[in-house]
């Protein structure tokens, strides 16, 4: 695939977030929302729900159909920028950091779905800090199992 092509749907990309941004803004104004108000507790609902969302879109098997499907389609320029933003968790955190606002502050019963998976994210953590702990206590017998 040619450069070029690829660096404008980049940038291309990068434009439309740029756009969605400040009409986010824009619309956060209308309504008369100052985020720099926000309490540390929405803050962090926000945060925690922004890394679920995100986490689910790059990693987790219920979008693993859309990534698979991306991938094979890697002529295509845009599909290709599309593949670079899902795939990648700090690309996809920008984007549903924003979606993660829009729904706060913009969606009636967004707060709902905000805390939904903020509570899913701490719930995360801790499945993945047991898992880490297991990992760690198997290797750990398994590394004094064969010293004997």
């Amino acid at each position: 695939m040619e450069k070029s092509k690829q660096n404008a749907w980049n940038f291309a990309s990068l434009f439309v977030y740029f756009i969605l941004l400040i009409i986010t803004g824009f619309l956060l104004e209308k309504k008369g929302t100052d985020i720099t108000k926000t309490s540390i507790k929405d803050l962090i609902m926000i945060v925690l729900a922004s890394y679920r969302l995100t986490r689910i879109v790059v990693f987790e098997k219920i979008f693993k159909f859309f990534r698979d499907f991306i991938r094979t389609k890697e002529k295509y320029a845009v599909l290709n920028t599309i593949k670079f933003i899902i795939t990648c968790p700090w690309c996809m955190g920008v984007w549903m950091s924003m979606i993660v606002v829009l729904l706060f502050f913009m969606v009636p019963f967004g707060k709902i779905i905000v805390y939904i998976m903020a509570i899913s994210g701490v719930a995360s953590f801790i499945i993945m800090l047991a898992n880490f702990m297991v990992l760690t206590n198997e290797e750990k017998q398994s590394r004094e199992h064969s010293q004997d």
